[in-house]
């Protein structure tokens, strides 16, 4: 197996080590962004607001803090400039204005780094290709110059650095697009819990600051 692919990957031409930096970059920016949706802002938004709501209605400001200073969500980043400004006697406006100025640091974590995928995929596609050309033109460049017994061996030579540069650049660009797709819709599903949360928490705190 290991011989196979070191074959394959000999054979692809100069082009495919830089589509495996390429490759390895990409992969590194998956295993973050991953890190980033399913981990770091794991914490369940309703459930959380809940907590902190439930924790502000019985008047325990030190409790609904200690619920929103874990971890470095963008979420829980918001809920507690809400839960400071709040315990601090601040009206809405002024913790609506504090969330917002949250929200211009935070929200960009979520979609940083992103849309690399996306120009990697199209990178690897091209690269790809440019191999499959180079390949090609030192195939037929070289077929002159040698005895007519050996232009077969140099032309199936030529193709095959064609043809596999093209194979690895689609076997990187096509895993980068899927991750690309998949993250995306996990980043614009936590948006869309995120500004859940902090509506439902600003409706209650003006129930209690009107």
């Amino acid at each position: 197996m290991m011989h196979t692919v070191a074959t394959f990957f000999n054979s692809g031409g100069p082009f495919m080590w830089v589509i495996l930096a390429v490759l390895a970059i990409s992969t590194a920016v998956v295993l973050e962004r991953v890190y980033f949706y399913f981990v770091v802002c794991r914490a369940n938004g309703p459930a959380l607001v809940s907590k902190v709501v439930s924790a502000l209605h019985g008047g325990d400001i030190d409790e609904a803090k200690k619920l929103v200073n874990k971890g470095g969500a963008p979420l829980t980043a918001m809920l507690r400039t809400a839960v400071d400004r709040f315990g601090a006697g601040m009206n809405v406006h002024d913790i609506e204005e504090g969330i917002e100025e949250t929200a211009i640091i935070e929200m960009p974590k979520l979609i940083q780094r992103l849309n690399y995928l996306s120009l990697f995929a199209n990178i690897a596609t091209l690269l790809g290709l440019l191999g499959t050309i180079s390949g090609l033109q030192a195939s037929f460049s070289s077929l002159a110059a040698v005895e007519a017994s050996k232009k077969a061996t140099m032309l199936a030579a030529g193709i095959a650095e064609a043809m596999n540069c093209t194979a690895f650049g689609l076997m990187v660009a096509v895993p980068c697009m899927v991750a690309y797709t998949a993250l995306y819709n996990k980043q614009t599903q936590l948006t869309k819990m995120i500004d859940d949360s902090i509506v439902k928490t600003l409706n209650f705190m003006k129930k209690l600051k009107p």
